[in-house]
């Protein structure tokens, strides 16, 4: 009889889609997915307006990652809680991971020339970089920069806003997802940027760390991508103001 139940409760979870990732049915990512990634972009307003304008000045990436980051760990690991075959950190070659690093730099190198062939030059936002903060808060921001986005982000794309289309079922339809997901990060972003080359970046970069994700099964890589992505916009944003641009 207890045997029976188990198998009866089996098929149940099957056909709810709780049996299996996200990327294999249609549901629940198809609910599940919209729904986290639209509570964590109103915790996000939340906790900017939850403090004063010079706090959030002065701690603006903690301010607006460091909750939604514990609130989005937890979606995740309640999410491996109830299907267990979710894949977490994934698994990923050196070539991969050569590979997905040289994507990023030459996206971010074909987005500075082409803002330099159009005059565009450098984001306002980067122009003024650390402008208000002291040399701590500043420090702060850095190491913050490098760790909450990345963390945030890709739990948030790549993994629920990704796994709202079941892509491993075939190509076009990962495709789809990938493109998909790509165009929410880089519409998260055009409140913080102003030109169209820093969008078609953030498009590209979303581009790549959705790939990543589907190589490797895990968030482990497009995680390091991104960390990566981070450190060389901040870098190449110090060697272009050093240049003159």
């Amino acid at each position: 009889m207890a045997r029976t139940n188990s198998f009866s409760n089996h098929q149940f979870r099957k056909r709810l889609g709780l049996s299996a990732p996200f990327a294999t049915t249609l549901l629940p990512g198809l609910i599940i997915g919209p729904a986290v990634y639209y509570l964590y972009r109103c915790l996000v307003g939340v906790m900017k307006g939850s403090v004063s304008p010079a706090t959030f000045l002065a701690y603006d990436v903690p301010v607006a990652y460091l909750v939604p980051a514990v609130f989005l760990i937890g979606m995740l690991l309640l999410h491996r809680a109830l299907v267990p075959s979710v894949g977490l950190l994934g698994r990923f070659t050196r070539t991969q991971a050569c590979g997905g690093l040289a994507a990023v730099l030459s996206a971010y190198l074909a987005s500075v020339g082409m803002a330099e062939l159009t005059g565009l030059g450098r984001e306002m936002g980067m122009v003024l970089l650390g402008f208000g903060k002291t040399e701590f808060q500043f420090q702060i921001f850095i190491v913050t920069v490098l760790i909450l986005p990345p963390i945030v982000e890709e739990i948030a794309f790549r993994h629920f806003v990704l796994g709202t289309f079941p892509y491993n079922r075939n190509r076009i339809v990962a495709v789809i997802a990938v493109v998909i997901s790509a165009g929410f990060f880089m519409h998260a972003h055009l409140a913080v940027y102003n030109y169209w080359t820093t969008h078609a970046l953030m498009f590209a970069l979303g581009v790549i760390f959705a790939v990543a994700r589907l190589v490797s099964g895990g968030l482990l890589l497009p995680v390091m991508l991104h960390c990566f992505a981070v450190a060389t916009g901040l870098t190449l944003n110090y060697v272009w103001a050093a240049l003159g641009g």
